[in-house]
């Protein structure tokens, strides 16, 4: 298994969106290469063999979460101090939106039933719109395969 796939099934698991979600944000690629620009080779390693278990780990759980966040809303966060102290720092280590691709195709907006703010033509008074109702007992998730 190739390290993409290995880091897609873990995406899959911490985020619950199904490989064919997420491959069809097209940033699976993008997200893979922040993480390597960003973190240790070591602790990602680390990070892709853990799992889910990764989570509560001191080590690989603020990378985890940071790579939910990624997933969900397209922004890098700075992983905290006592964990850089321990493992360094990367001068890419700072809040930022990933891409206005990575901000529009946030999971975030699936999850919510919603449309990116500000980055989709909605028409005139969209905005006074409630968001459409789901089926009763539907869910905007589709169960992970």
């Amino acid at each position: 298994m190739t390290r993409l796939e290995h880091f897609l099934d873990l995406s899959v698991t911490l985020t619950g969106f199904s490989h064919f979600q997420l491959l069809g944000t097209g940033l699976t690629e993008t997200y893979l290469a922040t993480l390597e620009s960003i973190v240790p080779e070591d602790v990602l390693g680390q990070l892709l063999d853990a799992g889910p278990d990764s989570l509560g780990d001191p080590e690989l759980g603020p990378v985890a979460r940071n790579l939910i966040l990624m997933w969900y809303c397209g922004t890098w966060n700075p992983l905290p101090d006592d964990w850089r102290d321990r493992h360094g720092s990367s001068p890419l280590d700072t809040r930022h939106v990933i891409s206005a691709e990575a901000y529009r195709s946030g999971l975030q907006w699936v999850a919510a039933g919603a449309h990116p703010a500000g980055a989709n033509q909605q028409g005139f008074g969209a905005w006074a719109m409630p968001p459409a109702a789901l089926a009763p007992g539907a869910s905007p998730l589709e169960p992970v395969s």
